[in-house]
């Protein structure tokens, strides 16, 4: 179970929390983006990296539960 706990904790939390603040460095600081674009811009990746992660997360659970029940 731990280990579930720490796949979820990287996918949904830490892996994107880097991101956006990486982004936010890269793009607002570094290029000299306007911030309202730059934060648009990270929030809309992380949604679509977000539902992607959820369906491949739950297609990988829900076939270690078959496998776990069998």
């Amino acid at each position: 179970m731990k280990k579930k706990q720490l796949y979820f904790l990287g996918y949904f939390l830490i892996f994107p929390l880097i991101f956006i603040t990486s982004f936010l460095l890269w793009v607002s600081v570094i290029k000299g983006n306007g911030l309202w674009t730059v934060m648009t811009d990270a929030l809309s990746i992380i949604g679509i990296y977000y539902i992607l992660t959820s369906i491949i997360f739950s297609f990988v659970m829900r076939k270690q539960v078959k496998f776990e029940n069998e």
